[in-house]
């Protein structure tokens, strides 16, 4: 494009830029004030000529919104239900891949054997640690308030701690709330009962709901896909599958390394002659898996129950497990996590935090992965940004075969940062 010797480079700039009501004409005759006035009568047609069905829609958007955050609070039990069968979709989405590359098998049939497979895990573990301090714990609700009573007179194995201790005195001032609160606890029994089924039919119903999910696996992402707009699914899709692969990583990761934790803490136990070394170390091996505290946790419990055999017991499971955290942290976190997303340590007490204050002991133990998949989501946005094609003009007078050519780009954009009324980038013909 040329400029003629008679024409202005900025009276041109305007009149590309600006409408036809903010431009001037030479002899002045638009002045300031007509401007603004030209301007607020525009302002006031636009507002008033707002038809009602953007109005009505506009109310209907919001009041559609409100009900369904009504409704997720009124259902939240069943939406957490969901997000945590959705999280078990997600972790078990590989092993069935896996069966299904491995054996040539079908989805429904890999499906079950994972499922069940999980199931039968998950249940074994439960029976390995309820089964061994059922007597136990049926003794101790039955007889509470007998306990107290000794605890307070130093018999028995917790008078004889309160003793070593020198509680005695405490234990008497306290007795008869300890007493009481052992009848509540005994009365509440019912109530423990029906929480336990409460609990059994939950977790049938997340089994039921993560089997559906597996096996119409291909059928939910084909959909979700078609909601995506053509140019982008193939990315879409790509970090979909990233984000899968970093909640399955990390889990099946943090899986293995509660594993070694367990194994290693019932060596120790087994070799300080500790009792119920079985249901000590899945304890630890359990409180492992939840992140930052996990491994203090069931560090704490084993070390208490080393000191009830002798001091030298708890002394060495204290240097054991300091120890092992260290190796755990130094070792087993790199050589096993290292192909999964590593998460920045204030976001993972910040999710942890949010997960415990949304969804209790389970959201503590979603936190960490599902930050991983917003991370990964995170980082992808930001790679894939549109860039800001901050390109200059070059306005020359003269012979047009004297402008300079451009070899990228048939077009040519005006940067006009100092306004902000108007689009940024303005192409030229």
């Amino acid at each position: 494009m040329t400029l003629s010797q008679g024409n202005r480079p900025d009276e041109m700039v305007s009149s590309l830029l600006l409408p036809s009501s903010h431009v001037t004409s030479p002899s002045g005759a638009d002045s300031p004030g007509a401007t603004q006035d030209a301007l607020a009568g525009r302002e006031r047609r636009t507002w008033a000529e707002v038809p009602w069905r953007t109005i009505v829609g506009s109310v209907g958007i919001v009041g559609a919104a409100a009900m369904c955050v009504l409704v997720i609070y009124i259902a939240s039990r069943v939406v957490i239900w969901i997000l945590v069968a959705a999280f078990f979709a997600v972790v078990l989405a590989r092993p069935v891949g896996w069966l299904q590359g491995r054996y040539r098998m079908r989805r429904g049939a890999a499906t079950g054997i994972v499922v069940a497979g999980t199931l039968a895990v998950l249940f074994g573990l439960i029976a390995l640690f309820i089964l061994p301090v059922r007597t136990q714990l049926v003794a101790v609700l039955t007889d509470l308030p007998g306990t107290v009573q000794q605890a307070a007179e130093g018999r028995g194995p917790v008078g004889h701690v309160v003793s070593q201790l020198h509680l005695e005195q405490l234990v008497r001032d306290n007795q008869e709330r300890l007493t009481s609160a052992a009848n509540r606890v005994q009365g509440s029994l019912p109530k423990i009962i029906g929480s336990a089924i409460e609990t059994a039919l939950a977790a049938v119903t997340i089994a039921v709901m993560t089997c559906l999910m597996l096996s119409q696996s291909r059928a939910l992402s084909r959909a979700g896909v078609r909601m995506v707009p053509m140019r982008h699914r193939a990315w879409i899709t790509e970090v979909a599958r990233d984000a899968a692969g970093a909640v399955s990583g990390y889990m099946i990761g943090n899986l293995l390394i509660s594993v070694c934790a367990g194994v290693a803490a019932f060596a120790l136990l087994m070799v300080l002659g500790v009792p119920s070394p079985v249901v000590l170390a899945l304890w630890v091996a359990f409180a492992d898996l939840i992140p930052l505290v996990g491994a203090t946790l069931g560090a704490v419990v084993a070390v208490i129950a080393a000191f009830f055999v002798s001091p030298t017991a708890g002394i060495i499971a204290i240097v054991f497990f300091a120890l092992y955290q260290q190796f755990e942290n130094s070792v087993l976190q790199i050589v096993i996590m290292s192909r999964t997303v590593r998460v920045n340590p204030l976001v993972v007490l910040l999710s942890v935090l949010l997960g415990v204050e949304l969804f209790g002991l389970v959201g503590a133990l979603l936190a960490v992965p599902a930050a991983g998949a917003i991370s990964v989501v995170v980082k992808e946005l930001w790679q894939h940004r549109p860039a800001d094609p901050d390109q200059l003009i070059v306005v020359t007078s003269g012979d047009p075969a004297e402008q300079p050519t451009r070899s990228r780009s048939p077009r040519r954009w005006l940067r006009v940062p100092w306004r902000r009324n108007v689009r940024p980038e303005v192409p030229i013909s």
